[in-house]
């Protein structure tokens, strides 16, 4: 156990999410490009837009983190829930901006290997998300009314039962 009483077990689980994300995140920028899908300069300009607009999303929500932002999922102590600026439309804003600007680099790419990077990157979110969220749910009083309330990754979509 660490101070804020994270298991061992759980502290690997999450720096294991955190690697794994580097990876994808890693072979998303760095496969090797290619025209093996749609491409073109209406798609590459539809990508930048998409890209940039998951850095804005993540900027806005880095800013409403504060002490809060760090890679690991593991509710760190420094904050009390953030439901405000971009928490209040989804319980996972930093995950729906790294999807969208990774959806932004692959329409970018014409990559088919960059397009599976990212589906794999979408499908580790939901799991990451599923796990840190009962961890939040230990930590946070309240944090089960906010899941039935918000979507995980878009407003209205994968609302808590």
């Amino acid at each position: 156990m660490n101070k804020l009483g994270h298991s061992t077990r759980d502290q690997v689980t999450a720096w294991t999410f955190v690697a794994i994300q580097a990876l994808l995140l890693v072979a998303i920028v760095m496969l090797p490009r290619d025209t093996s899908w749609i491409t073109g300069d209406l798609m590459r300009t539809i990508g930048s837009v998409v890209f940039f607009v998951g850095v804005g999303i993540g900027i806005w929500a880095g800013i409403y983190l504060g002490r809060g932002l760090t890679p690991s999922p593991l509710p760190n102590g420094s904050t009390e829930l953030v439901v405000k600026g971009p928490y209040a439309i989804v319980r996972h804003p930093m995950y729906t901006a790294v999807i969208t600007l990774s959806i932004g680099i692959t329409l970018k790419s014409g990559s088919v290997l960059v397009l599976l990077a990212t589906i794999t990157l979408v499908a580790l979110f939901a799991v990451k998300a599923r796990w840190e969220e009962a961890q939040l749910a230990l930590a946070f009083p309240g944090y089960d009314r906010y899941m039935k309330s918000k979507g995980r990754f878009l407003s209205g979509i994968g609302l808590s039962r």
